[in-house]
């Protein structure tokens, strides 16, 4: 007899397992860095009420992790290769790193390499020993002179009827993979 629920039959159960059984252990903690819940939240306290807050809490904080990981390890090949540029700002899944121009395929390479670190120490924190090529890398980085959503987008607006490359000389960004990256940078960080 189990002591709690399995979940089954679909392609995202053992997520799903994986979720409820670190927020249902005696002391959950994130996977990686090993965040802790609040003790409030913990099982002696609560049994297994806000079951929801404490599954959306292991993946809320998760993503933290991860966000952390993927700074700390960008910021390291920063350092390392003398790249000229520095962390921004995120928001939700993106972040933003102002990068003097000369460097921008390198950072954009030191940051595909950093999602790739990130993956794989999550993979392996979870005992998965294969990383897909589909998630070992992002599909596109944008490499853009100003701060706007998708570097290709013009930015037409009611006030702002020209868009950005005829009204104010700023042409679209670029939005370079993993392959296109390495043909810029021979697949090397280093100047």
């Amino acid at each position: 007899m189990l002591s709690s629920r399995v979940w089954y039959g679909g392609s995202e159960s053992h997520l799903f397992n994986k979720l409820e059984s670190i927020a249902l252990s005696n002391h959950p903690s994130t996977p990686v860095l090993a965040a802790s819940l609040t003790r409030a939240l913990e099982k002696q306290h609560v049994g297994n009420q806000f079951q929801p807050s404490r599954v959306n809490w292991v993946v809320q904080s998760s993503a933290v992790d991860y966000l952390h990981l993927l700074l700390v390890s960008c910021q390291w090949m920063f350092q390392c290769f003398n790249i000229s540029g520095r962390f921004c700002i995120s928001i939700h899944d993106e972040v933003r790193y102002l990068v003097k121009s000369e460097d921008r395929y390198r950072a954009g390479l030191a940051l595909q390499y950093a999602n790739l670190y990130t993956r794989a120490m999550f993979s392996h924190k979870l005992g998965l020993q294969d990383l897909p090529m589909s998630v070992a890398f992002f599909s596109g980085v944008d490499v853009d002179r100003v701060l706007r959503k998708e570097a290709t987008l013009d930015c037409k607006t009611p006030s702002n009827p020209l868009g950005m490359e005829k009204g104010h000389g700023i042409p679209n960004g670029e939005v370079l993979d993993i392959y296109q990256l390495i043909d810029k940078t021979n697949g090397q960080l280093i100047k």
